[in-house]
């Protein structure tokens, strides 16, 4: 910055020696002040003498190499332009610097106007030639060359992307060749091409949409339309084949269900099965071939469970149902047809025990299987093994045997009841009661003598239940 009157009269900031400096009376500070007139009066060249010569009196005097660089500045303004002279020396130096500079710029900048004629002069004479060589048709040979690389570039690109399936991009490729050459017959014949490729490509993914979907009738008319531009596209030969399978395969499926839906199970299983081993959506074609058994097995105990042939054939049917794909549902009806058969069989051999241990399982799983038939068969064999624990001798068991008879609500209790008490009168015959005997009084009156009211002795209770034996058969 250049120092405003205030700094320069500041003995601290310019004019002051060194610190620790001694202070001798040489006359620099009459130099300084003399100087420093000079510079408020702006003559440069006086003060600039005042200040050289004092930096040689006095060389570690603060402040006197930046009052020589400033005015220099002035010297230097003043010599390129006479009006910088009448600048206040308050301006600062950076304001001075930028000036200076301006002003050397103006003059750089005279000098390349003068260049501008010149440019202007040649740029006419390049815009003549063009001009000359336009009409004479030079131009054109170097634009159709041009053209023609761009044609065979973008054909080139478009080829490419067709080799890699990326027909999209072949035919923005081409399109574009065709525009810039619309009668080259070989773009026209590649873009067209293309664009037969993009559409097969894209039918093609509609037609994977929809085999994906199960949509056969819609795959089927799409992959068809792909043959009849080019029947040797990828594998749409085969996959319409396919598809037809898979039509073939539905209609048996639903065929199928209806059959289902009718409860005809005899008609709906071979189907079924036949769809299984061709793999035709297995986890649906299986869950629908096991109820078919399940619910055959079902009707068959429903409609002919009196017949142990029939029994046995539903378990059969349940054994194919949890074949192909168990469910605690079909396990818990094949062990009570298994057990209600076996009752049945073992009713007829007349082993009582059993029976009674096989239709009791029925029983207490569900007391009104077969519509009721379980728990009648179990009443009987109840009263059929303590006939045999009676006729064997041991009444105690007998006894029993019979109230599990009375003990099911449903059961005859007629001839349960009937065993039951002989069997009971056997075991505990009642016991008579004596009577007292009267004795007489000493009274003139004969009075009546009050005799004793018998009591019923209660029967002692049964003796515990010895564990069964087995009777005779």
């Amino acid at each position: 910055m250049l120092a405003d009157d205030k700094s320069l009269t500041d003995e601290s900031m310019l004019g002051s020696p060194q610190p620790g400096a001694t202070r001798v009376d040489d006359g620099s500070d009459e130099l300084y002040t003399r100087g420093m007139g000079h510079y408020r009066r702006r003559e440069w060249a006086d003060a600039k003498a005042c200040f050289m010569r004092l930096k040689s009196m006095a060389p570690d005097r603060r402040g006197i190499d930046a009052l020589l660089n400033e005015v220099d500045i002035f010297i230097q303004l003043q010599e390129l332009q006479p009006g910088a002279a009448e600048l206040q020396p308050s301006t600062p130096a950076s304001q001075l610097r930028q000036e200076t500079s301006s002003a050397r710029t103006g003059s750089r900048t005279v000098h390349r106007r003068s260049f501008l004629p010149a440019v202007f002069f040649v740029l006419v004479v390049l815009l003549a030639a063009a001009l000359v060589l336009y009409a004479a048709g030079a131009f054109d040979s170097l634009i159709g060359s041009q053209q023609q690389a761009r044609v065979q570039a973008l054909v080139n690109q478009g080829r490419a992307a067709m080799n890699v399936g990326d027909y999209q991009r072949a035919v923005g490729a081409f399109g574009e060749a065709l525009a810039l050459a619309p009668t080259n017959e070989d773009v026209k014949t590649w873009y067209a091409k293309a664009t037969r490729f993009q559409q097969m490509a894209d039918w093609y993914a509609q037609a994977d949409a929809d085999m994906a979907a199960l949509e056969w009738d819609g795959a089927l008319q799409t992959l068809r339309q792909i043959v009849e531009l080019d029947p040797t596209y990828l594998d749409v030969v085969d996959r319409i084949s396919y598809i037809e399978t898979q039509r073939a395969l539905q209609a048996s499926f639903d065929e199928a269900l209806q059959e289902i839906g009718n409860k005809e199970w005899d008609a709906a299983i071979p189907v079924l099965q036949g769809l299984l081993d061709a793999n035709y959506r297995q986890d649906e074609v299986s869950r629908a071939l096991a109820d078919a058994y399940f619910q055959k097995g079902i009707q068959l105990l429903s409609d002919g469970g009196e017949s142990l042939d029939v029994v046995a054939q539903a378990i059969k049917a349940f054994d194919n149902a949890l074949s192909i794909m168990p469910d605690d549902t079909v396990t818990l009806e094949k062990g009570l047809a298994e057990s209600y058969r076996q009752g049945r069989l073992s009713m007829d051999q007349m082993d009582w025990p059993r029976a009674v241990s096989s239709l009791k399982q029925v029983y207490d799983a569900r007391p009104n299987y077969m519509q009721g038939r379980a728990m009648t068969l179990l009443c009987e064999a109840y009263l059929r093994l303590g006939d045999a624990f009676q006729a064997a001798g041991d009444l105690p068991e007998a006894l029993q045997q019979y109230r599990n008879v009375l003990s099911v609500q449903a059961c005859d209790h007629v001839e349960a009841a009937l065993k039951e008490r002989d069997v009971y009168a056997t075991l505990y015959p009642p016991t008579p009661t004596p009577t007292s005997t009267p004795r007489p009084t000493r009274t003139a009156l004969p009075t009546a003598t009050p005799t004793a009211t018998p009591t019923i002795t209660p029967l002692p209770p049964p003796p515990p239940t010895p564990p069964p034996t087995q009777p005779p058969r």
